[in-house]
């Protein structure tokens, strides 16, 4: 049995898995790749016929996901007290109406204690408003036989001072059932799991779905309403950061869409995000301008600290071709695209990139519109070409 070289080997795989590397012809100086039907299907190859546009020219930069500064929630109790548990951690995710911790509301006991004395003073003023209106309509029946024009009158003085306290004390008792109702419930404190009337248990709760940046305090600690609590911040959209060069931020378009890499095992995607704001002064410890983007984060994946790398849209203009970013391949430091050449068969072939942007190349040179092209799969026929060099070299 004829024994098969390295070289023979690597034939046998290309031919076994429909892909194959032909030599150049007469007429052409550029290799040709045959890659099969069912290794297209595999690799995703994808033909497209391109079209001329203007795409503007990037800038790439290092950007810092921060928190919106109008998304961070400083928690504060209603009361006073002192701290029963703590529920959360750091960097916790929370949804809206979490307890986020308990404490022993003392300023509840103070506040219910007001509210029973308002009440009882506001059934004694009711109870004194009765008697009042008895006695100026007796007296307004008797009048100029048993009693006089002048008791009348002040018959009719207390009945409106009776009438006048009943709506102080009402207000009294309104303060107070507003505080308790308000204060003590509201988006970020809640009373509703207490047990009993004397439970003085008090909750805060998040008022949003969001992550735990800081918490303060601790079990038994003292606290009152100008005790910081909790730091959260809501997360559903962040801020990108990127720090640029004062002579390249003349240069970004505000409200442009700027692109940001996210690495993952799987693959790299682009979000994209619009520029809210260019600085106009550097910062004093790095001589760099900011350039802040609003970002969606609906799933979570961007957390405070995190550093991306952003590209960031300028108002030059680059026209050409586009393609895909992914249409063009590097092969020995010559950027190339392919190109169909008969049945299964691609031909590469140099090209000179002029801008980059959003995922899209502009090519300057080496293509025309109206030029099918691999858009798709292109690394595909480059690993074909490497290895066909590396069997040509045994």
């Amino acid at each position: 049995m004829p024994v098969i070289g390295h070289r023979g080997r690597l034939l046998v795989l290309f031919w076994l898995s429909g892909m194959l590397i032909q030599p150049a012809s007469a007429t052409e100086n550029e290799p040709v790749v045959t890659m099969g039907a069912a290794a297209q299907h595999n690799a995703g190859l994808v033909v497209s016929v391109v079209k001329r546009g203007v795409l503007g020219k990037s800038l790439d930069a290092m950007g810092t996901v921060t928190a919106e500064a109008s998304h961070v929630v400083r928690i504060h109790p209603a009361g006073s007290g002192k701290v029963l548990n703590v529920a959360v951690v750091p960097g916790q995710h929370v949804r809206k109406g979490d307890v986020l911790l308990t404490y022993q509301d003392h300023s509840l006991h103070l506040v219910r204690l007001e509210m029973a004395k308002a009440q009882a003073a506001l059934a004694t003023a009711h109870a004194s408003f009765q008697n009042a209106t008895e006695a100026y309509s007796r007296a307004r029946a008797l009048e100029g036989a048993t009693v006089s024009a002048g008791e009348t009158q002040r018959r009719l003085a207390a009945f409106r001072a009776a009438k006048d306290d009943i709506t102080a004390r009402q207000a009294d008792v309104d303060t107070l059932r507003h505080q308790l109702e308000e204060e003590y419930n509201s988006v970020t404190e809640s009373d509703k799991n207490q047990t009993s009337p004397a439970d003085e248990t008090s909750a805060i709760i998040s008022p949003t779905a969001g992550e735990v940046q800081n918490v303060l305090v601790g079990i038994a600690d003292d606290l009152s309403p100008a005790t910081e609590l909790v730091t959260l911040t809501d997360m559903s959209s962040v801020w990108i950061v990127s720090d640029i060069l004062p002579q390249d931020a003349a240069q970004i378009a505000e409200g442009g869409e700027q692109t940001t890499e996210l690495v993952s095992d799987r693959a790299t995607t682009l979000l994209a995000s619009k520029i809210t704001s260019v600085g106009d002064l550097a910062d004093p410890a790095t001589g760099l301008v900011h350039v802040i983007s609003r970002a969606p984060n609906p799933d979570g994946r961007l957390h405070p600290g995190m550093f991306l790398d952003t590209h960031l849209p300028t108002r030059e203009k680059t026209e050409g071709i586009i393609v895909p970013a992914g249409a063009v391949t590097e092969i020995d430091g010559v950027r190339t695209v392919f190109l169909p050449a008969g049945l299964d068969r691609f031909r590469p072939r140099e090209v000179r990139v002029g801008a980059e942007s959003a995922g899209q190349k502009v090519i300057v040179s080496g293509l025309s519109a109206g030029d099918s092209v691999v858009t798709h799969g292109a690394f595909a026929l480059k690993t074909i070409m490497q290895i066909s060099d590396l069997s040509d070299g045994d």
